[in-house]
This record gives structure tokens, C-alpha cells and sequence, in this order.
């Protein structure tokens, strides 16, 4: 139904609201629905708790990093040049930035107060964690085997590349909020290649 999907919408956008100006632990159920405009009650017929709606939140974030990331990765080393490489290593950085600056009120909560806090964000964080380093390592050991990259470590480079990008997001996203992004496509690009030892064709 059109009006049930508008209010379960409404909830989530005024929960990741809340989460962001109070912080998960101090908000409740009733600042939640306060923002929304409807009744308490209300929330209980969409969501069990405060943790169930803060894991859609999470959940829906997290499967569309990892969608994009499996749909622009899937065929990232097939190219038979290192252009082509560049060109669709490219492509995955820009789409991930894209993703990142339309949900930065998600990622702030995540990458704010994920890795410093217990229980729920702590399980949640380390959830994410697993898989995108799970989808990085495969990758990089596509590059590896067709012999683009030349690393001896695909899990470790799987966690260097996701602290660069994290942090990388956090600060320019998130605290400088101002950053030129074609700058920091093509920066990320060439420091993430770089890294990876990755090999251009011989002229």
C-alpha cells in the first residue's frame, strides 16, 4: 500500500535523522516518531525496536555498496589492458563515492561511532567489514591471477584499500565537506594502483 510505504519511509528518515543529531544510544522510539509526525504505536507496526529499524537502515545501505560493488567488479580484470583496468577500477571508485555522498547521513553514523562503540554497532560494523573485505580480496586476486597486480597478499591488501577508502570518505565526505570529488576520484584512483603494484602495459 502507497500510504503504508510513505509512513514506514517517513519513520526511516526520521530515525537516521535522530541517529545522526543525537547519537543511537540516546535516541528513543518517541523522538523517532515525534520527527515522523504519527503516533507511537505506529512504529511498532513497521518495526520491532529501535535496533530493527537502525539495522534496515544499515542493511539497506549495505546492499547497495555491495550491489554496485559486485556489479562493477564482476568483470574488473577481464580487460586485456591495463587502460582497460584503470578504466573500470575507475568507474567503481566514482560509483562508490556517488553511493556514499547520497546515504552520508548512514555512513557518519557507521563510520562515526561504528568502530567505537560495543554490542549493535560493534555487530553491524564488523558485519560490513567481513564483506566488503571478502568482495575486495576476490578482486584482487582476479588482478593478481591475470597478472595486472603484483601483491603477495590479496587479504592484506583487501584491508589496506578499505581503511584508505574509509577514511578517506570519513574525512572529505564527512569532516571537509567541500572537497573537489574529480579531484578525489582520480587521487584515490592512482593511490589504490599504486598500492596495488599494478602494472601498466609496456609501451
Amino acid at each position: 500500500m502507497e500510504g503504508e510505504s510513505s509512513t514506514r519511509d517517513a519513520l526511516i528518515v526520521a530515525a537516521i535523522n535522530m541517529f545522526q543529531q543525537k547519537g543511537y544510544q540516546m535516541t528513543r522510539v518517541s523522538d523517532i516518531v515525534a520527527a515522523a509526525g504519527v503516533a507511537q504505536g505506529t512504529f511498532y507496526n513497521y518495526f520491532r525496536s529501535k535496533e530493527a529499524i537502525f539495522r534496515e537502515i544499515c542493511n539497506d545501505f549495505m546492499e547497495q555498496v555491495s550491489k554496485m560493488f559486485v556489479q562493477r567488479t564482476e568483470h574488473m580484470f577481464d580487460g586485456d589492458t591495463s587502460a582497460e583496468v584503470r578504466h573500470n577500477v575507475h568507474k567503481v571508485i566514482k560509483d562508490a563515492l556517488v553511493i556514499y555522498q547520497e546515504n552520508l547521513a548512514v555512513a557518519e553514523l557507521l563510520f562515526r561511532e561504528g568502530i567505537g562503540n560495543g554490542g549493535l554497532f560493534k555487530e553491524i560494523y564488523e558485519d560490513i567489514l567481513n564483506v566488503l573485505l571478502d568482495l575486495i580480496r576476490e578482486q584482487v586476486e582476479k588482478g593478481i591471477a591475470k597478472g595486472f597486480l603484483h601483491i603477495a597478499d590479496a587479504e592484506m591488501a583487501a584491508v589496506f584499500l578499505f581503511g584508505l577508502f574509509e577514511r578517506t570518505l570519513f574525512y572529505f565526505l564527512l569532516v571537509r565537506k567541500n572537497m573537489d570529488i574529480k579531484k578525489l576520484e582520480h587521487a584515490l584512483l592512482d593511490f589504490s594502483l599504486r598500492g596495488l603494484a599494478f602494472q601498466e602495459d609496456q609501451k
